[in-house]
């Protein structure tokens, strides 16, 4: 056990424990804390995201990376097909996903974008979202497709294409009523119904896979929350630490939030076809918050009073800029920004990358300053 590694987490956690710390004193903690997380969560991933802000590996990067490949999917189609459908001829979301995903052949895919969109994208979906449109739960899904696929020369090539060809041999040939044509026939046309329920069923898992384009956060706070504990329970005793430290983790986790989502301001993504985006701190209006508006308050003043703080993520993709959430806090604005600070320039509802992005403390308060 290194004494050095000790004290620093000590200092640290001492900080954390008399209200002294600032988004420092979280770098150091889970940089210097990295080597000794064992359970590959979110926190070993966050301390991965502060040393090497550029990220091409990792649990964020595979839920965006997927969710990036398939608006990106969604984008070529309309540009490929332009005003050949109309829109309005799509009459169910089911309509819609084979429209706008229909680029891709699930007879033969790339082998990247296979493991983007398939593979990973089975890790971002919910069991009860797969259950409920497919029939599988992820377990029996990764099972079906590991079956029904086999990796050859860059690309993963449905299984039953071999099948299907020996089939179209088969009937090529003159059929007689020879010894033995009942039970091949038999046999041809149960092969037949075999490749016909696996496409069935391939399609329907893969269309989900595609079709369920997902815009909520890409973490949650109660999910940050359990894994701290998970993970900080084994540093602590591993450095014979005082394993209170984790109820104290608990009490000021809003706060080291705070200090995560400043750290990971800039940082940025590397996608699957090298394209890359980029995190940034932003205002946000919650569902609830935007029902009702104080006739008193401008727009901005109503946003400070009732907006929370997120993290978005910004691309381009064909001169077009597309932004959605990697977190949504339930962090206020009026309690991290001065209003001085926030009325001094123009801020509007959603969306809006903020200037303030460095959590400081200030006497016994943590907030954001430019």
């Amino acid at each position: 056990m290194s004494i050095k590694i000790k004290n620093t987490l000590l200092t640290s956690l001492d900080k954390i424990k008399n209200d002294q710390f600032d988004e420092d004193t979280i770098r150091t903690l889970l940089i210097t804390a990295r080597e000794y997380l064992n359970y590959n969560g979110l926190i070993k991933e966050l301390a991965h995201f502060i040393a090497h802000p550029q990220r091409n590996q990792g649990i964020f990067h595979r839920k965006v990376n997927t969710r990036y490949a398939k608006l990106k999917l969604a984008e070529e189609q309309m540009l490929k097909l332009g005003e050949s459908v109309q829109l309005s001829d799509l009459k169910t979301e089911e309509d819609l996903s084979d429209f706008l995903l229909g680029g891709v052949n699930i007879d033969k895919i790339e082998t990247r974008l296979f493991e983007v969109l398939y593979k990973d994208g089975l890790d971002d979906l919910s069991e009860e979202h797969l259950l409920q449109y497919t029939g599988f739960n992820k377990k029996l899904a990764e099972q079906f497709l590991r079956q029904s696929y086999t990796k050859e020369q860059g690309h993963y090539l449905l299984n039953v294409l071999k099948s299907e060809k020996l089939m179209t041999f088969y009937d090529s040939f003159p059929k007689t009523d020879g010894e033995g044509y009942v039970e091949i026939e038999e046999t041809v046309r149960k092969g037949r119904e075999a490749i016909r329920k696996t496409r069935e069923n391939m399609n329907r898992l893969c269309s989900v896979l595609r079709g369920a384009i997902r815009f909520e956060s890409v973490f949650s706070s109660e999910m940050i929350s359990d894994d701290f504990h998970t993970n900080f329970s084994n540093v602590l005793k591993k450095f014979d630490l005082d394993l209170n430290y984790l109820n104290i983790i608990e009490d000021k986790l809003p706060e080291i939030l705070l200090c995560l989502m400043a750290l990971l301001h800039d940082a940025s993504f590397e996608f699957y076809d090298k394209n890359v985006a980029r995190v940034y701190l932003c205002t946000y209006l919650k569902s609830e918050s935007r029902k009702g508006n104080d006739a008193d308050l401008s727009a901005q003043d109503y946003l400070y009073s009732n907006g929370v703080l997120a993290l978005y993520i910004s691309y381009k993709f064909k001169n077009k800029t597309t932004h959605y959430p990697l977190f949504v806090s339930d962090l206020k604005i009026d309690s991290y920004i001065d209003y001085e600070d926030f009325s001094a320039v123009e801020v509007s509802a959603l969306q809006t990358e903020i200037l303030w992005f460095n959590a400081v403390r200030c006497g016994n308060r943590l907030k954001l300053t430019t």
